[in-house]
């Protein structure tokens, strides 16, 4: 009995030195509760996922943190404002489905290489009329200017959510709203699925 127990300590104590290495993935923590908390938490996630070299193991880290961090389903009604009232609500479900995880195989793809030094500090504007806190910071490049961002973030219940990102002047939200458009006026509903489908499908291939 007591060989039994001597290794169960000692199983349990290696397994706290691995954890410790980073051999085991550790569960992100977060907070939501103020604009610069929820950017602070993406970017601290970001940095966490990255050490995982499989793409599947990024988007396993990241799909709660960016469903806690982004009001997904504001952002995927609002792409598609003109056509949501007469969408069947099983359709509904499909994109939101398809749109967040194409979201969350973005940031698992695009963000494989970061680090402490990756993210300049932070700076929140004052709420706008409508109760929304813009955050902005920028991401650092070796030997380029560095990509300035913009967050936009709104209230959601006690949380603070991401509704958009402007990236060097480019609003993310603008683009998908005219690709979004462009491709239900081809193809519906289901032709836009298929068509987010499909991209996070080459963006997990690389």
């Amino acid at each position: 009995m007591k060989s039994r127990r001597t290794f169960i300590v000692s199983a349990a104590a290696a397994v706290a030195v691995l954890a410790e290495l980073g051999a085991f993935p550790q569960p992100l923590r977060w907070t939501t509760d103020s604009a610069i908390g929820t950017i602070a938490s993406l970017q601290d996630g970001l940095i966490a996922a990255s050490r995982s070299a499989s793409i599947d193991e990024r988007f396993r880290t990241l799909e709660p943190l960016i469903a806690a961090t982004h009001d997904l389903p504001y952002i995927a009604e609002f792409a598609l404002r003109r056509q949501w009232s007469s969408l069947a609500e099983a359709d509904r479900q499909r994109f939101v489905a398809a749109f967040e995880r194409l979201s969350v195989m973005t940031y698992a793809a695009r963000f494989k290489a970061v680090g402490v030094g990756t993210f300049r500090p932070m700076k929140a504007e004052p709420a706008d009329a409508s109760g929304r806190i813009q955050v902005k910071t920028a991401i650092a490049r070796a030997d380029q200017p560095d990509v300035s961002l913009e967050y936009l973030l709104q209230r959601d219940g006690e949380n603070w959510k991401i509704i958009n990102v402007v990236a060097d002047g480019v609003s993310d939200l603008a683009l998908k709203r005219a690709e979004y458009q462009r491709v239900f006026a081809s193809g519906g509903i289901a032709g836009l699925i298929a068509e987010l489908e499909q991209q996070t499908e080459r963006l997990e291939r690389g």
